[in-house]
């Protein structure tokens, strides 16, 4: 079984702020078990697939040279 992660641990592992990792939390933006009423946990796996789906691609259609209008 995947050993889970504290808020504390994620929030030093993907670099954000513990209060960041709450407000994700509370509006149900990340993925996470609450094991009680003041007991969060994280699977590290589910958190990485999370976060792969947020990434944006960069546009390959703009050159350097070329302004965004022409």
């Amino acid at each position: 079984m995947e050993s889970l992660l504290t808020v504390k641990e994620l929030a030093d592992i993907i670099k954000v702020k513990v209060s960041t990792i709450y407000f994700w939390t509370h509006t149900g933006m990340i993925p996470h078990l609450k094991i009680s009423r003041n007991c969060i946990r994280f699977r590290l796996g589910d958190v990485l697939k999370w976060l792969e789906e947020k990434e944006v691609k960069g546009r390959t259609t703009l050159r350097l040279n070329e302004s965004p209008e022409s």
